[in-house]
């Protein structure tokens, strides 16, 4: 290809300079917003304290099979949107049992509280958060909720949620 003098070569260098400035500092901004936001589950909620402000640590996993036992769905998550503590005291308290072990951690003894739960779905919903909630007195209480991205699911799904409770032990 040959470029006539209105298009010398002086303007084909400065064209292409031109480009790799422009490619660069896109490049530049992509990675400045790339590393300063965040999703959803990353952000607005505060990741579970250290045990002493809480008086415990909180793990929640969601696992979501489909018809056919294929893991469709893996959510791990430490953070919670709402907690009542004196309600999960009183919860933990109701569930614990002789079989839940007791761990030490840097010379501190620790109860783990672990509790599984399958649903089954016989109908398309979204799930935005997973929520434990405690019967008192025939009311349903909210106890935490933890909201994630969410999970769409299909009939035959099934959701099982393992919480993990880790509190101090005397």
């Amino acid at each position: 290809m040959r470029f006539s003098n209105k298009y010398g070569l002086s303007k084909l260098r400065t064209m292409t300079k031109n480009l790799f400035l422009l490619l660069t500092a896109c490049s530049i901004i992509f990675l400045v917003f790339s590393f300063t936001s965040d999703s959803y589950a990353q952000n607005p909620f505060p990741s579970n304290p250290e045990p002493s402000v809480y008086g415990m640590t909180i793990l929640v996993q969601t696992f979501v099979h489909n018809s056919e036992g294929k893991l469709v769905t893996y959510l791990a998550s430490d953070k919670f949107s709402m907690l009542n503590v004196e309600a999960l005291s009183i919860l933990l308290d109701a569930e614990e049992s002789e079989n839940d072990p007791i761990i030490t951690i840097e010379e501190e003894k620790f109860q783990v509280i672990k509790r599984r739960v399958t649903i089954p779905y016989e109908r398309e919903n979204v799930i935005a958060s997973t929520i434990i909630a405690h019967s008192t007195n025939g009311t349903l209480n909210m106890v935490a909720r933890f909201a994630h991205d969410g999970y769409p699911l299909i009939p035959g799904d099934k959701v099982t949620t393992i919480w993990t409770f880790l509190r101090p032990h005397e």
